[in-house]
This record gives C-alpha cells, structure tokens and sequence, in this order.
C-alpha cells in the first residue's frame, strides 16, 4: 500500500504530534504515532492520555489504511530523508513499512492500529473561535505563574474562565499570580482548569502562518483546540481552584506609576547579585519620585534608580527578582501601576487603565 507525500510537511506534522508522545512510559504503543490514510489525508495522532495531537496532511493514496510506527525512530528517519518527494509503502501481513526517497531505504516494524488508546469525545459545549494571537497571548502571559511542583495539585493548571463576553486566563502558585484577559464574542460562561504543562506545549504548535483563527471547545472532561491541520485535546483537573480574586482584591493606597521597560532593566542588573539562596531577593526604597532598587551579597553591592510618580507614601519592600522580571517581560504596556499596602503585603501590578492584566508578587521579609 503506497503512499506518496512531501517530506517537509510530514516532517511539521511529525514535530507538532512529537509534544504529545510521552518521555516515559511502560506501555510501548504510546511511544508510537497512529497513521491513519483516508481520502487523500494522512492523520497522524500521538498521546499520552492527557494530551492528544493530531494533525493532518495531504497525500497520494488511493486505498485506505491505519497502523501505528515508533514515533523516535520514524520522525529521525523522514527527518533525513534526501529529497522532498517521498514513499511510504506499508504491507499488513508482515506490519512492516519501507520508507524510500531519492537513494534512501528504510524498513522499520510497526504495531497493529487497533492496539492504540481510541479517545472518545462526549458532546461539547458551543464553540468559539479566537485569533490565534489571542492564545498564545492568554497562555504566554499567564501559564508561567502557575506552580511546577505536582505536591501542589490543581496549581499546576491554568484557570479558564468565560464570563460576560470576557475570556480570562489566571496562573497562581504560593507565591504570585498572573491574570490576563481577552474579549470573546461569546454569551456562554464556563469555567475549567487545564495543565499549564499541557497548554504550553500546545502554545508552541500554534503557528503564525495559516488561519488566523482557532476554535475553542469543552466536552466533558476535555478541551479542544484546533488550529490549521491540528487538532489538540487536552483532559481538564477536577476540582475547585484558588479564590484568587479576593486575593487580588486587598489593593492599598500607594500606587506607584513607572515605565515598564526602565524598571525591566534595572531589575534585571540588580537581579545579578540575587541568588535562590535568598529569594531572589531586590530591595525597594520607594520614595516620592525614585524609586531605589539594590542588592547585595558578599560579592559587592548593586544600586539602581527608576524615575516614578508615588501617589502613597513611601515604602521599602523585599521582592523575587524573579517573579518581578517573569511579569514585567510579559507586559506590553509603555507604563504601569505597582500597588502596595504596606512591606508585608502583596505587590499588585495592573495597566494604567482598564483591568486587562493583573499579576501579584508577594513581598519577602527582610532582616
């Protein structure tokens, strides 16, 4: 059974599918990509049983087939294939497929396609279509707040929430939050925590080339996405997430207005001096119209100034280095809003108007 196809684009499908086939795993069939030849569409599907990928290209075949190759080895081989004109002539009795192009042949062993997990999709909630832009935006300035260490359960996902024409993404971990919204031509609500591992890896497949546009649908305990010739799915957290709005809501009185970009950069020198050791720590001396940022070790000493207008009054505060430049590095805005109550409370970071953005960094104590 032949099948004629451009290796470039095998090669894309292959490396969109490869961030859902697991690193490891005791069952052999899920280090495998499912082939699927119908109608002149070849359908490659990997998964993990979290998250599944599909995508999709055109092909020359006349009859149809499935079978299942070992994703390492089949994606290494098509990737260094000679020539963009390919074959791939798969024989069921023997389960076997010769991948040949230019003077290039190779045989590999597959598994049988009845052996890898079928996912089965309940009916959906009602679908929306977002700019892909839109997306990568929610998950880029959102999914990095959210808590790596797995003793911290549904932290480790992202919120989505959809309410009043508004589409909100939210990352919280014991120490920061990060929110950040969009708005959707939408009257339906709904709410769902899904794996900020898993959406990150689906961030990285949304191309800028092709559609503009992706769909977004909830069925069951599942998300899907699907974007060009991709489609993701991805198995949602049970569960009820952080009140993190009224965290968010104990603002103070001093708001502290300052160009985004000069306070990047001089956290980011001050920032040299920091270590995990301590936090991370940066020292605030916020005054009227400067703002001092220092740090210190048994290295030396840092100080750098940052021209703002304080509407409160002054303040000295322990910040993460970190935390700070993960936030600031994700905003677009020319200027921001620092908000403080007092040292030992958060630091709340909004845009000047509106409320689109929102990320919260709790102080560190300092001796």
């Amino acid at each position: 059974m032949k099948i004629y196809c451009n290796r470039s684009e095998l090669n894309r499908a292959l490396s969109n599918v490869s961030h859902s086939v697991p690193v490891r795993t005791t069952s052999n069939i899920l280090e495998g990509i499912l082939i699927e030849v119908s109608e002149g569409v070849m359908k490659l599907t990997a998964t993990d049983t979290n998250i599944t990928i599909e995508s999709s290209i055109g092909v020359q075949c006349t009859d149809k087939c499935e079978f299942v190759v070992p994703a390492k080895l089949f994606t290494a081989i098509i990737n260094k294939l000679p020539e963009e004109d390919m074959m791939i002539d798969y024989d069921p009795d023997s389960v076997k497929v010769n991948i040949r192009s230019g003077g290039s042949n190779s045989e590999i062993i597959c598994f049988k396609a009845d052996e890898f997990p079928k996912i089965r999709l309940a009916e959906g909630e009602k679908e929306i279509f977002l700019s892909k832009e839109d997306v990568k935006k929610l998950i880029r300035k959102t999914a990095f707040s959210a808590s790596t260490d797995d003793f911290n359960g549904i932290l480790t996902g992202v919120l989505l929430e959809i309410k009043d024409g508004k589409m909100k993404m939210v990352g919280v971990d014991p120490y920061r939050i990060a929110a950040y919204k969009i708005d959707v031509d939408n009257s339906i609500n709904m709410s769902v925590v899904i794996p900020a591992k898993l959406v990150n890896e689906t961030a990285k497949i949304i191309s800028d080339d092709g559609d503009d546009k992706m769909s977004f649908e909830i069925t069951g305990n599942k998300v899907i996405m699907k974007f060009d010739n991709n489609k993701v799915i991805i198995n949602t957290f049970s569960g009820k997430f952080i009140d993190y709005e009224r965290i968010l809501n104990k603002e103070g009185m001093i708001n502290v207005r300052v160009k985004r970009n000069d306070l990047l950069r001089s956290t980011e020198r001050a920032s040299l001096l920091a270590s995990v050791q301590n936090n991370n720590l940066i020292r605030f001396n916020i005054d009227k119209d400067i703002l001092i940022i220092k740090s210190l070790n048994e290295e030396g000493n840092i100080e750098e100034k940052v021209e703002i207008i304080n509407e409160g009054e002054s303040l000295n505060i322990g910040l993460n280095s970190k935390y700070l430049k993960d936030a600031l590095s994700v905003i677009e805005d020319e200027e921001i809003i620092m908000n403080y109550k007092d040292s030992i409370s958060p630091c709340i970071i909004k845009p000047l108007k509106g409320d689109k953005f929102t990320y919260l960094i709790l102080p560190i104590r300092m001796n």
